[in-house]
């Protein structure tokens, strides 16, 4: 039988408590994560819906097209920031995410920049008024989205 002093018993104590608390830290933190970024791709969806309902109308307004547009060509760049070590389905919280983000970095990395000079060329060709060019560069877009969507996230 090991004995112990109270001394040991205490720093025992407070190193499994720091243990613990990391850990608890760490959920914490892989929630917030994922809940951020969430919260930015329902930002990028909400876009997405508002340029398509957009472009179906009779006169679509372009400058509303163009600043959703925009959103999205600013959040593309940051996709991949959004998945750091940690926050996947290894975390314990509820996300879509696939391992594979993971397990293949480059791959999704790759992906996701795709969409990058889409929403950049979509923004461009609201800003211009071009209605047919943006309704077939808004396809490029979904395309862009689609290719990592059949990847890299759970349906």
């Amino acid at each position: 039988m090991i004995r112990l002093s109270r001394k040991s018993l205490t720093a025992l104590a407070l190193v499994t408590g720091l243990g613990l608390a990391g850990a608890a830290v760490a959920a914490v933190n892989a929630r917030a994560v994922i809940e951020a970024r969430e919260a930015n791709f329902k930002t990028i969806g909400k876009s997405m819906k508002a340029i398509n309902d957009g472009l179906r109308a009779d006169a679509p307004d372009m400058a509303a097209i163009a600043g959703n547009a925009a959103t999205i060509r600013g959040l593309a760049p940051k996709i991949s920031t959004w998945f750091p070590k940690g926050t996947g389905p290894e975390s314990g919280v509820k996300t879509e995410a696939r391992a594979e983000i993971w397990t293949d970095a480059a791959g999704f990395a790759a992906a996701a920049r795709r969409l990058e000079p889409e929403a950049a060329k979509l923004e461009a060709l609201a800003r211009a008024g071009d209605v047919a060019g943006a309704r077939a560069q808004v396809r490029m877009v979904g395309g862009s989205c689609k290719g990592c969507h059949d990847k890299f996230k759970v349906d």
